[in-house]
């Protein structure tokens, strides 16, 4: 076995550090411990009155203790999304960079942010009707 001159050669890169937050962010933020404990289905139904047939529904409505399993994985998603976003607002004020991937960054970091803000409060006024109004 080779000997290592250092531990530099030890010592993962910061983009795989990186990647292991995240992933590890998403799995805590969807509700991965609450979809191996209780085991929800991964989508609901709900009979329609009228007709009586089952119409698949993503969100458990009324419940901010519970969730779906597709529910927690589209949460966690934006979750994620949104602090992508905010890395890369974090990228975008390097000034090793040139200033049009500077722009870029500041852009798509607001971009993503927002919309990754927006969506998660169409989650929750779906969850929860008539909350914050």
């Amino acid at each position: 076995m080779p000997r290592l001159s250092s531990l530099e050669e030890l010592r993962p890169s910061p983009m795989l550090i990186c990647t292991l937050v995240l992933v590890s962010y998403f799995f805590v933020t969807a509700g991965i411990a609450y979809d191996i404990i209780n085991e929800p289905p991964a989508v609901g139904g709900q009979t329609d009155p009228v007709t009586g047939a089952v119409k698949p529904m993503t969100f458990m409505p009324y419940r901010l203790n519970g969730q779906f399993i597709l529910e927690g994985l589209s949460g966690g998603f934006f979750y994620t999304l949104g602090g992508v976003g905010i890395i890369l607002l974090d990228l975008s004020r390097d000034k090793n960079q040139s200033v049009l991937f500077r722009n870029v960054y500041l852009g798509l970091g607001l971009a993503i942010t927002i919309l990754s803000y927006m969506v998660c409060m169409v989650f929750i006024r779906i969850k929860m009707p008539g909350y914050m109004r």
